[in-house]
């Protein structure tokens, strides 16, 4: 039979998270959050510009490398094929990565307002 003060802190942890959760969802700005509405535009263009510039960077060093290479052992245009598409694959990579820590520092503060805890998970 379980004991009655670890039942009483169960509901009593429970009460908190949902009373925290109410609050949360009683928020104005809550609903407007996944719409993007709840963070302006500012952040978004932030957000935008970070994963457009991964994606850019990551072809231009591509296509300077291949260049490089090819001007080098005059072998045009065989390597800048191959070292753009690197570039594109790398760029891809960092912007998924970038988007992976936002996602994850977002649910960290939302779960930091409801009193929640995670597993990080790596």
């Amino acid at each position: 039979m379980p004991d009655n003060r670890d039942s009483e802190k169960a509901l009593a942890d429970i009460d908190r998270r949902l009373k925290a959760l109410n609050e949360t969802a009683t928020d104005p700005t809550y609903g407007e959050h996944s719409a993007g509405k709840g963070f302006g535009v500012a952040s978004m263009m932030w957000l935008a510009f970070n994963i457009v510039s991964d994606l850019i960077a990551g072809v231009v060093c591509g296509l300077g490398i291949g260049y490089g290479l090819d001007a080098w052992l005059g072998t045009r245009p065989a390597f800048i094929a191959v070292f753009l598409c690197f570039g594109c694959a790398a760029g891809i990579l960092n912007a998924v990565r970038f988007v992976q820590r936002y996602n994850r520092k977002q649910s960290e503060r939302l779960n930091s307002k409801t009193g929640e805890t995670t597993v990080k998970q790596d």
